[in-house]
């Protein structure tokens, strides 16, 4: 067996014998580091799926009726070699389940595996709507990516950056689980927003309850309308007015809205869709209380708001950035 191969069976059987977590997020680390390592996983679980189906047959019809999650798209994969009944050993026939599952994947067939990460991203100033296999919806903002494995027990989903929307379909028999840098957000079936920022992890609830917890913290169950800031050394909770969450979410409308925000605060926000960043030159301007709504990709229109009634002026940089100083 090759190297990649050798390795992709011992992380499914590890990750499977133990269901822990940290055995799942290496093998899901691993098949994420190249293709070959996602077909070299698929071949392994295609492999032991069909040895489970065939513990559970007769040993006389074993070999011929497995087919493991194994969907033809073409033709059917070939038939194992008939067993011979006094030499062929259980052990020895399940072998051969195994490789017959990996010849018939080299050629016609698809393999649909439960354990597969799917990657989803958006480039910088696009937002995307990704329908997930269970019904749920994700909604991914400016320069975001997630991962998604969704399993039998369990649907695993890291926020690798960025920031998303999850509308979890309900499923009691398979928890929604996010990861977002060791921030870990447990849903059935709500609504919530998930954003990493530089120092912590900002969590938004819209409808339902979640659970939340980092690292071995322990759990806080979060309800809609409330968002809580997760930090290495804690978990702060805070109620939101309608406006608020309004004003959190509105992202998804591909609007931002400022009411009562600091000029920096503004700034870094429509810096998340620009290829050139908005600067502020001059720190006495920092702390200008901003509002209104625009459209977060025309930043433009936001800087001829602030010449036009906030005593700013705008300079045009040598890295094409706009640069922002007092008019006075």
């Amino acid at each position: 067996m090759q190297t990649i191969e050798a390795e992709a069976a011992r992380l499914f059987l590890k990750a499977r014998a133990s269901d822990a977590r940290e055995d799942w997020d290496a093998a899901y680390d691993w098949v994420a580091q190249d293709p070959a390592h996602g077909h070299a996983f698929a071949k392994a679980e295609a492999g032991w799926e069909l040895a489970e189906r065939l513990n559970e047959l007769p040993l006389a019809r074993e070999g011929s009726e497995a087919h493991g999650r194994l969907i033809t798209e073409a033709a059917a994969p070939p038939e194992p070699a008939p067993a011979r009944p006094a030499m062929m050993s259980r052990r020895a026939l399940l072998g051969t389940a195994v490789a017959a599952a990996i010849v018939g994947i080299a050629g016609t067939v698809t393999l649909r595996l439960i354990g597969t990460v799917d990657h989803y991203r958006t480039a910088l100033g696009e937002t995307r709507a990704v329908r997930l296999a269970d019904g749920s919806v994700v909604h991914l903002n400016t320069n975001s990516s997630i991962e998604v494995a969704l399993r039998d027990n369990r649907r695993s989903i890291k926020l690798l950056k960025g920031e998303a929307r999850f509308d979890v379909a309900h499923d009691k028999a398979r928890p929604f689980i996010v990861d977002a840098d060791g921030t870990q957000v447990r849903a059935v079936g709500t609504v919530f927003n998930v954003r990493l920022r530089p120092e912590l992890t900002e969590l938004t609830v819209i409808e339902g309850m979640v659970a939340v917890r980092n690292g071995g913290s322990e759990a806080r169950t979060i309800g809609s309308g409330r968002s809580a800031a997760v930090r290495s050394g804690g978990i702060a909770v805070t109620p939101l007015a309608p406006a608020k969450l309004k004003q959190r979410i509105a992202w998804q409308d591909g609007v931002i809205e400022f009411d009562g925000d600091t000029l920096a605060q503004a700034v870094e926000e429509f810096n998340r869709y620009r290829a050139t960043p908005l600067v502020i030159g001059d720190p006495s301007i920092a702390s200008i209380r901003v509002g209104g709504t625009f459209q977060a990709t025309r930043s433009d229109d936001f800087v001829y708001a602030l010449e036009r009634g906030f005593g700013v002026r705008a300079i045009a940089g040598s890295d094409k950035s706009v640069i922002l100083v007092s008019d006075d």
